[in-house]
């Protein structure tokens, strides 16, 4: 699905390439994973680039485990950020994640907000 908001920010802008990342990201992701997943986002990354965070969001704990151990599948993901022109220096510290609901229900009462608090 395209993201239609992308056409109100230059090409240039920090939020532009961070849609474009998300979309990439979403498109890797559904190759290997037969679950329902959504990709949650935000930081300071107007303050520092480097206050990216990306989260992958699963149903289960074994799939959130199982896209944690593939290596092939983290690399690509940190590809998207040198792709889509993330500032190099912030790259390395961009944290891409995966959580599962069944930790969020876990952890957490199954409030998202309260969890990645």
């Amino acid at each position: 699905m395209i993201n239609f908001i992308k056409i109100f920010f230059s090409t240039k802008s920090m939020k532009k390439r961070i849609l474009d990342i998300i979309d990439d990201i979403k498109n890797i992701v559904k190759c290997v994973c037969e679950q329902k997943f959504w990709i949650d986002w935000y930081g300071s990354y107007d303050i520092d680039p480097k206050y990216l965070v990306i989260w992958i969001c699963v149903e289960s704990d074994n799939i959130k485990l199982g896209l944690e151990s593939n290596k092939e599948l983290v690399n690509k993901l940190r590809e998207t950020l040198i792709k889509n022109n993330y500032p190099k220096e912030a790259v390395p510290f961009v944290h891409i994640g995966f959580e599962s609901q069944e930790t969020v229900d876990r952890e957490s009462n199954g409030d998202w907000y309260k969890h990645f608090k």
